[in-house]
């Protein structure tokens, strides 16, 4: 069985491809503070050929390989030393899950068609999602700047459940080093498992692989639903207990008890309300942990990675304790409500203003971060302010010996008026700020003021983007 396995994993290889990027890779506090301090740097890292209905030249890799990337190209055991260019068709932005869909451009698909030795072998997805602890896989990639695929044998060892907002993954034992993320992780009947990630750095032999079901899941999301998001369920939960249940008038211990609900989510299209205990979803049980209960415990899934894994606009069915008795509801899936403080991971996403001597950008989770970092007590100034539903703009670095610096403004000062004007978003602040007005008022969450004149500005005041400073 072994020696055909690794026969077959042999003849896979050429689906398997090298990703080269070159783009913006650091995630440094200083250039995420100060905008003008990234670098233009090249990484590598592997990916492969997937069989879809949604066309050929498709192929699969870690969105962290993709995400900030100016450029991509792939490389193929199919050609001798020949680069093909690629772009990037969607990716998972907070990279949970950690996958990015990219697609060879206009013409190359047909180029490498001429060029190739045989036909592109194309991998498919696993279908069963049973797989146990000891499924033994083959992981497949292009480590430490190889320019040859490497093979490597393991094992599934374990299972690390996901919630809310991190994806679930598979453990394995088989070598994962920095390169092979994007490859993938075949089954002994050639079928991809899940995609090669990461590694556990202060362990011997313990990597992660995102599970097949993620990428399913995406390429239907992209290319039939035009998101690359997943579905969101809408809430919270906390656990149920002997005592809440006997409180709620309950039988028996079991479901979850909701403890918040989101406006426009998903639990609130379904009427769900705050302390409704959720027993199953789409008949299936669910404990009092919110792990689905079966007969079959090859690994615990629980609501959230389950969830997840619905196709947005699917209708989802629950039954739901309510006010002594078991209801009926259902409605169907929705990606997360989109908040006003999020996570930016990519760069060109990423605009500022520089005006004063103040960098001024959106707050994001990276910026908070940051400060918790650098300023852990600007850090605790903000979040006792925090509002997700809210945008603002935060000053993030201040340069020395200009207006800004010598009015002893810092950064972390939260922007609230401009000329007695409550400031929106960045677009307002720029509207105001190239206005016919000489001379501006600032005010910041904290009292702080600033008074700066147009006069002093030696250029004019226009939104940037870090990628406009890469060296």
């Amino acid at each position: 069985m072994n020696i055909n396995f690794t026969e077959l994993t042999r003849n896979k290889m050429g689906a398997v491809v090298q990703i080269y990027a070159e783009g913006y890779v650091g995630e440094d506090v200083r250039s995420i503070l100060n905008p003008r301090l990234g670098d233009l740097t090249q990484w590598s890292g592997s990916g492969f050929f997937i069989k879809t209905d949604y066309g050929d030249g498709i192929i699969i890799t870690n969105a962290h390989v993709a995400k900030n990337a100016k450029s991509l190209e792939i490389m193929t055991m199919l050609t001798s030393e020949e680069t093909f260019q690629v772009e990037n068709v969607g990716f998972v932005k907070n990279l949970e899950p950690d996958i990015a869909v990219l697609k060879l451009k206009k013409g190359e698909l047909e180029r490498l068609k001429i060029i190739a030795k045989k036909e592109i072998p194309y991998l498919s997805l696993r279908e069963n999602e049973k797989i146990t602890r000891g499924t033994e896989i083959k992981a497949i990639g292009y480590p430490m700047g190889m320019t040859e695929p490497n093979i490597t044998g393991g094992e599934i060892t374990n299972f690390i459940s996901g919630d809310r907002f991190a994806a679930e993954k598979y453990v394995t034992d088989a070598a994962i080093n920095p390169g092979n993320s994007g490859g993938p992780a075949l089954d002994e009947d050639g079928l991809v498992v899940g995609i090669n990630t990461s590694v556990y750095q202060e362990a011997d032999n313990i990597g992660f692989v995102t599970p097949y079901m993620f990428i399913k899941s995406i390429l239907k999301n992209i290319f039939e639903n035009n998101s690359i998001c997943f579905s969101d369920i809408g809430g919270s939960f906390q656990k149920n207990s002997q005592d809440a249940s006997v409180a709620l008038k309950m039988p028996a211990i079991q479901g979850i008890i909701v403890s918040s609900v989101d406006k426009d989510g998903f639990l609130a299209s379904a009427k769900v309300k705050e302390e409704d205990v959720i027993l199953s979803l789409n008949d299936q049980q669910i404990d009092r942990h919110g792990i689905f209960i079966s007969e079959d415990h090859y690994h615990r899934r629980n609501i959230f990675d389950t969830f997840k894994l619905i196709p947005i606009g699917e209708e989802v069915h629950m039954e739901v304790w309510r006010n002594a008795k078991k209801i009926q509801l259902s409605s169907v899936t929705s990606s997360s409500i989109k908040k006003k403080i999020e996570s930016k991971p990519i760069i060109k996403e990423r605009n500022f203003i520089d005006v004063w001597g103040m960098t001024i950008q959106v707050l994001s989770y990276e910026i908070l971060e940051s400060f918790s970092a650098v300023d852990i007590f600007s850090f605790y100034d903000i979040i006792k302010r925090y509002n997700e539903n809210r945008e603002r703009l935060i000053v993030t670095h201040i340069e020395k010996e200009s207006p800004a610096y010598d009015q002893q403004w810092v950064s972390g000062e939260v922007i609230k008026l401009v000329n007695g004007v409550e400031i929106k978003d960045l677009e307002h602040l720029l509207s105001v700020l190239n206005d016919t007005s000489d001379e501006y008022k600032f005010k910041t969450e904290t009292g702080t003021l600033g008074y700066f004149k147009k006069g002093k500005l030696s250029k004019s005041i226009k939104l940037l983007n870090p990628t406009k400073f890469l060296k």
